[in-house]
């Protein structure tokens, strides 16, 4: 099966004049260039900005488009609505993969660029763009809100993409999924993109959580939090399914094996012993006296009493009882470090929340807000109420990470074994050995190992110096106070 590329999530947004976009000022950022607005009589220069690869413009037949229209284009597309909440364009932003060429990523935006083109009547204008840091590429499509005819003439709206009921939108995904795919294709890439959820495909995708671009700082290290959880959770829940997956297709094989040696050989019933008879016919045993004449006599072999059942050791390798104590130990220290990154943001909202205290809104604030709210608009009382409130969730969310985890970390299983692996060099030795025969794997605890050989100590524990231990510290033998506060509210806010 080919790649699943679960980075993929093409999103469309509308631009509109009621939250304060102009087509012009968006299409002269993301083109990099210098435009003018002549409605607003306001001039856009991104000329400076970095991360552009390309631009190009793509209209119904006949409309021939080169980068000295951009401007006129957008220009044209703002004059064609009257209205002050007017949607002036559309934008879908699509990721690109980074191991594509230039080539091979532009002819793909040519592609997706021209379905629009051939499926609204719409005029096109794509750029592509490459952050400096990382492997982000991509390309924002904007695209207007009108039909657009060959002398740029702007007609009805496509209203289509408007309604979601009509199911316009999710069609218009997997038209970029099928577009995207066949480029892929034609590429030799060995992944695909897929419109509907992830889990439809992959039974082992878990789905991470969306951080809005808007998000404050705290907020977004709390959800990449969460979401780095969910990556690891990933892995290991694919690992599971694997192993069980090869596991009962050999018991599966072992039964069938089973089955079709029980058909050749039956099983042999249970026979009482025989104990040779101790009687004596004319000076011979009577089983030499009753046995034939042209045969040696024989005696009979005794059988045993009855047919004991025999076991498989099932008890564990050392090699795995060793892997089973490292595995707790990395459990015990990534929680203890998860859960003072998780500590250290709850202390950030208790002191934002102080300050917010220090400072409440006037009490003619809260008449004028009175008298704003009155007129639908947000006031200065309503926003610190906001701020307040989401204080409060973001303590509570910390709380119940802080829970999670001190639970791992104080669990008396984990805890044992933790202090195992620790203390016994044996574990690390034979786990080291083993991946030594890995093939690529590097050597671990080469200083351990040279010193454990050259002297030997099988019969007592070496304890070694331990550092910053989920339990020596005694602030950390308590769970958090998240209440030692006065500013946090344990009840979810209202």
């Amino acid at each position: 099966m080919s790649n699943l590329a679960t980075w993929f999530n093409p999103s469309l947004q509308v631009m509109q004049r009621a939250k304060g976009r102009s087509a012009v000022a968006a299409a002269a950022y993301r083109s990099c260039t210098f435009l003018h607005d002549e409605r607003v009589d306001i001039q856009h220069d991104y000329r400076k900005k970095g991360g552009h690869v390309s631009t190009e413009l793509f209209g119904v037949e006949g409309l021939k488009l080169g980068m000295e229209d951009i401007g006129t284009l957008w220009n044209a597309a703002e004059k064609a609505e009257n209205r002050k909440n007017s949607a002036v364009a559309r934008e879908l932003m699509v990721p690109l993969p980074h191991e594509w060429t230039d080539e091979q990523r532009l002819m793909c935006v040519r592609g997706l660029s021209e379905m629009l083109v051939s499926r609204y009547c719409v005029a096109v204008m794509a750029s592509i763009h490459r952050p400096s840091e990382g492997d982000n590429d991509h390309v924002h499509i904007m695209f207007t809100t009108r039909e657009v005819d060959s002398q740029m003439n702007f007609g009805k709206k496509t209203r289509i993409l408007d309604d979601m009921k009509t199911g316009e939108v999710s069609k218009l995904r997997e038209e970029v999924c099928r577009v995207v795919n066949e480029h892929a294709k034609a590429n030799g890439s060995g992944w695909y993109v897929y419109a509907g959820k992830f889990s439809d495909v992959d039974a082992s995708h878990i789905p991470t959580k969306h951080i809005p671009i808007n998000s404050t700082q705290e907020f977004r290290e709390l959800m990449e939090v969460e979401n780095k959880e969910i990556v690891e959770a990933r892995t290991e829940l694919k690992r599971i399914m694997t192993e069980s997956q090869e596991v009962t297709s050999q018991l599966n094989l072992a039964l069938e094996a089973i089955a079709t040696e029980a058909k050749k050989e039956p099983i042999a019933p249970i026979i009482e012993p025989v104990v040779p008879s101790t009687e004596v016919i004319n000076g011979v045993p009577e089983w030499v006296a009753t046995s034939s004449p042209f045969s040696e006599p024989t005696p009979p072999k005794p059988t045993p009493k009855k047919i004991q059942d025999v076991k498989a050791d099932s008890s564990p390798s050392p090699l795995s009882i060793s892997l089973n104590y490292r595995h707790a130990y990395q459990e015990v220290r990534k929680a203890y470090t998860k859960r003072n990154e998780v500590r250290d943001i709850a202390r950030a909202w208790i002191e934002e929340l102080k300050e917010l205290e220090d400072d409440p809104p006037s009490p003619g604030a809260r008449i004028f807000s009175k008298v704003v709210k009155g007129l639908g608009l947000r006031d200065t009382v309503s926003i610190y109420e906001e701020k307040i409130a989401k204080a409060h969730e973001q303590l509570a969310r910390c709380k119940k990470h802080d829970e999670r985890l001190t639970a791992i970390i104080n669990d008396p299983e984990r805890k044992r074994k933790y202090f195992e692996w620790q203390q016994w060099p044996e574990h690390r030795i034979r786990v080291a050995d083993y991946e030594a025969t890995l093939p690529d794997a590097p050597r671990r605890y080469p200083n351990l190992l040279a010193n454990s050989r050259n002297n030997p100590s099988p019969t007592s524990p070496q304890p070694e110096p331990l550092n910053s231990e989920p339990w020596n510290n005694v602030a950390n033998k308590q769970q958090f106070d998240y209440s030692d506060s006065p500013y946090y509210i344990a009840d979810e806010p209202k």
